[in-house]
């Protein structure tokens, strides 16, 4: 059988279900790549016994089964899924009074994304800092060389009033590498016929990195080591990984 795949790829957390079918799948959207790599273990004892040398016995073991995932699709979800972290959704509510420090030329971060459509207010105490003293973008405030605002100087705290735009924030490195269930569902180009990989339980690695600019389109490349699931049980049965492919 000739091969070239394409397909769809759910995670779940492993400890969302008691069977690899009761877990919480998601489909993670386009990747590019779905590989495993098997590592063999070799013993080999010498003959000692000829001259010319040779191998008297020998012995094999699959020491590890190690896999990658390449995910496309550049989400909250997946982010927070290759960064061992945690995404949650973020609200539109006004912010008030977000403390910060005014300087000359400076830039200032806020807190969360600022919807530009409404002017940020800009305040020192009672005193509302000119707009002409600052130029806003989304990710936050400039402050302009020279601040003409009377009573304001460098180092004076501030405080900033906007509308946050609806987002989703993302808490990397949280947790421990995270042990998911993987399911493929994919068709062969060759003769388009269809095939399911089940990967029962599996170590996640952190992405290897994350292209935050660049002129092509982002990879999360994702590796990750295939455990025993002592959850599968039954005559014959792996509890490492499972294909079954179209007749």
């Amino acid at each position: 059988m000739s091969y070239i795949g394409t397909g769809k790829i759910k995670i779940a957390p492993y400890a969302s279900g008691a069977w690899f079918a009761a877990r919480k799948f998601r489909d993670v959207g386009n990747a590019s790549t779905l590989e495993f790599s098997f590592t063999e273990e070799k013993k080999e004892l010498k003959d000692y016994q000829d001259p010319a040398g040779g191998v008297a016995a020998s012995v094999s073991k699959v020491s590890s089964v190690e896999g990658k995932i390449s995910l496309r699709k550049i989400t909250a979800e997946n982010l927070a899924l290759a960064l061992w972290g945690s995404t949650s959704t973020l609200n539109t509510t006004a912010i008030v009074g977000e403390a910060h420090v005014i300087n000359s030329s400076a830039f200032i971060p806020t807190n969360r994304l600022i919807n530009t459509a409404t002017a940020p207010v800009v305040k020192k105490g009672a005193t509302t800092v000119a707009a002409g003293d600052y130029t806003v973008s989304k990710g936050g405030i400039t402050i302009a060389a020279t601040i003409s605002t009377a009573g304001v100087l460098d180092g004076d705290a501030i405080t900033i009033d906007y509308t946050p735009v609806a987002s989703a924030d993302v808490q990397a490195l949280i947790s421990a590498a995270p042990d998911v269930s993987i399911f493929f569902e994919g068709v062969n180009a060759v003769d388009s016929k269809y095939g399911t990989s089940r990967i029962y339980k599996a170590k996640l690695g952190v992405a290897s990195n994350i292209s935050m600019i660049g002129e092509d389109f982002a990879s999360l490349d994702i590796s990750f080591t295939v455990q025993k699931d002592t959850t599968v049980t039954g005559a014959g049965i792996s509890q490492f990984l499972k294909q079954e492919f179209e007749a």
